[in-house]
């Protein structure tokens, strides 16, 4: 019979990313690593050819620090080259022969007060094989840092078993099972893809699941500029061979037009991560803004979509 692995053992984590012209975007690549460096081993990125300083950023980091020079391929259809490139990095995280694989894009970052939830779990779900990822709790941050939007997507797995039955699907937002054959309804965004092989990044050992940890999603933070030249890039990787009206109404459908909800979005009363104290303290409120319980607007927008806080 085989040993049981001592339950002091901590989990071999390996993390893993990807990206280009990350300056050209203003992603905070730097405190997206770094905010999982202490949970990992080593960590992978998949740096494609930039016309910025992506590279020089991305080396500098950590020595932990393995970077796959990559070129991505000409895909423009629904965001499929963020897979691609994902999986590229996914794909070395596993030759580390590591158990779990941390995945964070350039545009996420972790709270420090959530590390140890995510050790908790990670080691207390590795001798457990059919759990294959951990999932997240999300907070989409919108234009600035004092404001969320809170019909984006909850939740995504973001620690997969590096045990190659899994892979990163759609526009790389998180893995899903190699042989699933069923419908998959946007699925690989929560456990439906994964069925019953996900477990929530939460300390097992509290009582009534516990919180679970959370990923700050900062990618659109942005300057009326900055956000244009984002909406550019998006429209070309997920739209790319379409006609210009087609493009718009695909791009008013999946993001709607942040500006003009901005005023009955949700206001963030909580505390950013450390490591991203230097951008939210330069990066001013996108406009004034009244409650948005006295904005008729907020209620139109519960009646089409529910309310989701």
């Amino acid at each position: 019979m085989m040993a049981k692995m001592p339950t002091d053992q901590h989990a071999s984590v390996c993390g893993f990313s990807f990206g280009r012209n990350l300056t050209k975007l203003n992603y905070p690549v730097e405190a997206a690593v770094g905010s999982v460096l202490p949970l990992c081993d080593r960590f992978v990125f998949a740096v494609g050819a930039s016309d910025d300083d992506t590279r020089k950023r991305v080396a500098a980091i950590s020595p932990k620090m393995e970077i796959i020079d990559t070129v991505w391929p000409d895909v423009q259809v629904d965001g499929e080259v963020l897979a691609i490139e994902a999986n590229k990095a996914m794909t070395a995280a596993q030759d580390t022969g590591c158990t779990w694989g941390l995945y964070i894009q350039a545009d996420e970052v972790i709270h420090e007060d959530d590390l140890s939830l995510i050790r908790a779990a990670m080691d207390h779900w590795q001798p457990h094989p059919h759990v294959k990822a951990l999932m997240f709790r999300y907070l989409h941050f919108v234009l600035d840092y004092q404001t969320i939007d809170p019909w984006m997507y909850h939740k995504a797995c973001r620690i997969v078993r590096l045990d190659e039955s899994c892979r990163i699907f759609g526009d790389a937002c998180g893995p899903g099972l190699r042989d699933y054959t069923g419908s998959i309804n946007d699925g690989y965004l929560d456990k439906r893809h994964l069925g019953g092989h996900v477990q929530w990044a939460c300390d097992p050992s509290a009582r009534w699941r516990g919180r679970q940890a959370r990923i700050f999603h900062y990618g659109w933070v942005k300057t009326r500029q900055e956000l244009d030249d984002k909406f550019q890039m998006v429209e070309k990787l997920w739209w790319g061979t379409l006609d210009h009206g087609e493009r718009e109404r695909r791009k008013s459908n999946k993001f709607g037009r942040f500006a003009d909800r901005y005023p009955y979005l949700k206001n963030f009363n909580g505390q950013h991560p450390t490591l991203m104290q230097t951008h939210t303290a330069s990066h001013a409120p996108y406009l004034a803004r009244r409650n948005r319980w006295l904005n008729p607007r907020f209620y139109a927008e519960v009646i089409r979509h529910g309310f989701h806080g």
